[in-house]
This record gives structure tokens, C-alpha cells and sequence, in this order.
């Protein structure tokens, strides 16, 4: 496990990519950092964005730990390759990838996909902690399980609002999100670091290379972990489907449809409750603008790409999340159906048990939230999304 902490009194101000580089260096003692480099863009634009903020001391050095523990992993997994190049040769083969705009019910429509005995999801603490790679005899045992979880309990504390939006169990499958962190091409940043202009960076680029890390976190957690059928997630994989589709050509994709004016004040909500945690001063208004600029623009990119790129309009399959909360297991079956997958007597069990017995599931419904309290109007979201609306209104 890995110990980059340090106090806020030592980080100097202000973060560059040269300190945050040498300092990984001296904490992994390695220097090598690979033939591809590309994960310096988004990780300049980062400190960037992080230095334009002004931060106190303690929300640089909340920057500065998390970017030198991304940097200290990518270090050891750039010397694991060298060390077992048999790693590279693990293939990701016909993946199940569920997108859909944030707060869609795609995290349920996860944690039940993952109920299936033969899919292989990342869980959460794996994915923030890939190295050493996970060994599948000690994988629910292994001690990275208590400090993600542990890290958790800290969000908790500090935003017990959370508890009703998000569930935060490091067992758990984690999203995609997490694991593009690694390439420092992830809105994970803009949710948990007071970052202003990084997610607009993000949304308006496509980060070269970061579908190939993806693919390589993977590779790692699939060579001595469990293994399986890869289960993914993430709702900024609609940002660039190409992209996604170019490193997993055999991917299957299931979009979930939710009414995007319920989805926008929901996520607005989410990042609201974060941020005030945080302490970052970031206003409802400001939020709420800055959530709609970002999924209307990743929703009219996923549009597009269907539009104009006929391999990922046949990749996708598409559902209501009404649907899934009326009757979960016959929305899965219709997905497995979809997709020509073995949907068994034992994963069905599994689903219903689940809905009936599992905190996530009780979950569903609790939040509450509104468009108004972040200065959003739902008329314009209406008239903005019409092309989606015109063509998925009937699942929202």
C-alpha cells in the first residue's frame, strides 16, 4: 500500500508538474514513466486549474496527496510491465459497459449486473489502489478493502448527505471515472477538488491515450485477481463513444434513460453536498451551470456519435430506468436477451434478493432535490435536449 500523505504546512505553493513528478519519484524509487506520457496533459491542466483556484493550504495539499499517489501507482505499474510483460498480453474481451447520463439509475443497474456470477467488475478500492495487483486469493481480504473503506467513513463524516445519494462501500464495484483518474482524464477531480474550469477543459477534449490506461488498469487487476466478464460503468463514456469503441471494438453497451430534469438537479445535488464538505465555497447557482454545460455536452457528444458512427448505434442497448425499478429482473433479462448472454436461474435470485434485502436498493428514492435550488430552468433544459427528447422521451 502506498503513503504519499503529507501535511498542508509542507506542500509548496505553487503545485507544478515538476514537484509532483519528483517527489512520486523519491516516494516509489523509480524514475521510468514509460514510452506514452500523454497522462502529463491532463495532469497539467489539473495543477492548473487547482493554482487558478487559490486554495487554502489544506485543499493544495488534498491536490497534492491525491495527484502524487496517482503518480506513485502509475511509476509501479509502468515497472511491473518491465518486471512481468506477460501483463500487456491480458485481453479485455467483449466488455458490458453501462452509460447514461449521472444519477439515471445507472449505479443500480450496476450493482445488479454485477450480481451475475460470471461478470467481473473493478471494485473500489482496487480501482484506487491497483498496485500491487490484486491476487484472487486474498481479494476479499486483501487490507486496501479497510483503508478505501476508511476513506469512505471520512466522506461520511464530513457530508452525511451522502448517505442518501451515493453508496460509498469500498466492496463494492467502483466506475470508470476512478480508474481514467489514473490518466488524469476524469471528472473525479472537478467532484472532489475545488478545480473551476478543469471539467470544461475536460468536456470540450478528448485526452489522448486515455482509453489505452484504461485498458492497462484493467489488465492489471484481471492478471492475478478474479476473472470473468468485464462489467464497466460510467456515464463519461458518452463524451467520446468513439473513443471507447476504437480500444474495445467488442464492446456491449446498455444506456440508461432517465428525464434528464430530473437527472441535472439530482447530480447538481450530489456535487452540492460534496463540495460543501470540502469547503470550497462553490455556490448551488454555480453548480447547477456548471452541471448542465457538462452533461448536455456529454449528452448531445453521445447523440452525435450515434448519429454518425453506425458501430456504436449498433453497440447500444437502450432502457428506461422505470423500467428497471418496476420489474429488475425481467429489465436484465431483456438486456442479456438483447446481447445473446446466458441469464440464469441463480443470477435471478440474486437480483431479487438483492432489491429486497441490500442498502443500495433501499436507497432508490430518497434523495430529494430540485432544479430551482441550483438556478436551473426546466423549460430550457426541455427545449435544449429536444433532438433527445424527440427521440427518447418514450423512455424517460
Amino acid at each position: 500500500m502506498l503513503n504519499t500523505q503529507v501535511q498542508a504546512s509542507t506542500v509548496q505553493e505553487p503545485l507544478s508538474e515538476g514537484a509532483v513528478l519528483a517527489a512520486a519519484e523519491q516516494a516509489a524509487g523509480l524514475s521510468d514513466w514509460g514510452a506514452d506520457q500523454s497522462f502529463r496533459i491532463g495532469l497539467k491542466e489539473l495543477l492548473r486549474y487547482a493554482e487558478a483556484f487559490h486554495p487554502s493550504p489544506e485543499l493544495r495539499a488534498r491536490t497534492y496527496n491525491w495527484v502524487v499517489q496517482i503518480l506513485v501507482t502509475k511509476l509501479h505499474l509502468i515497472d511491473d510491465e518491465k518486471i512481468y510483460p506477460e501483463i500487456l498480453q491480458e485481453r479485455i474481451e467483449s466488455p458490458l459497459i453501462v452509460v447514461g447520463l449521472p444519477r439515471s439509475g445507472t449505479t443500480i443497474l450496476f450493482d445488479l449486473l454485477a450480481l451475475d456470477p460470471a461478470s467481473r467488475s473493478p471494485r473500489e478500492w482496487e480501482i484506487s489502489m491497483p498496485w500491487p495487483a490484486p491476487e484472487q486469493a486474498t481479494f476479499d481480504t486483501d487490507p486496501r478493502i479497510a483503508a478505501m473503506q476508511a476513506a469512505f467513513d471520512q466522506i461520511l463524516e464530513a457530508a452525511p448527505g451522502m448517505r442518501d445519494i451515493q453508496r460509498l462501500d469500498a466492496r463494492l464495484p467502483g466506475e470508470c471515472n476512478a480508474i481514467m483518474s489514473h490518466h488524469f482524464a476524469s471528472l473525479d477531480f472537478a467532484a472532489l477538488l475545488p478545480v473551476p474550469g478543469y471539467d470544461e477543459w475536460f468536456i470540450r477534449n478528448r485526452v489522448p491515450g486515455q482509453y489505452p490506461a484504461h485498458r492497462r488498469i484493467l489488465q492489471q487487476l484481471q492478471w492475478r485477481g478474479p476473472r470473468g466478464r468485464w462489467l464497466l460503468k460510467s456515464p463519461v463514456h458518452l463524451f467520446d463513444l468513439n473513443g471507447l469503441l476504437d480500444t474495445y471494438p467488442d464492446a456491449q453497451l446498455v444506456w440508461s434513460h432517465r428525464d434528464p430534469t430530473k437527472t441535472l438537479s439530482s447530480i447538481s445535488s450530489h456535487i452540492h453536498t460534496l463540495h460543501t464538505a470540502l469547503g470550497s465555497g462553490i455556490g448551488k447557482d454555480a453548480i447547477g451551470a456548471e452541471q448542465w454545460r457538462n452533461w448536455r455536452t456529454c449528452l448531445e457528444a453521445g447523440l452525435k456519435a450515434r448519429e454518425e458512427n453506425p458501430a456504436v448505434e449498433e453497440a447500444i442497448f437502450d432502457i428506461a430506468n422505470r423500467d428497471l425499478l418496476r420489474d429488475p429482473v425481467a429489465a436484465i433479462a431483456s438486456i442479456y436477451g438483447h446481447f445473446n448472454r446466458v441469464f440464469t436461474d441463480q443470477f435471478a435470485a440474486r437480483i431479487a434478493h438483492f432489491m429486497a434485502h441490500h442498502e443500495a436498493a433501499g436507497r432508490v428514492g430518497r434523495h430529494r432535490h430540485s432544479l430551482t435550488a441550483f438556478g436551473l430552468d426546466e423549460s430550457d433544459i426541455r427545449t435544449t435536449l429536444a433532438p433527445y427528447y424527440q427521440r427518447f422521451g418514450q423512455l424517460c
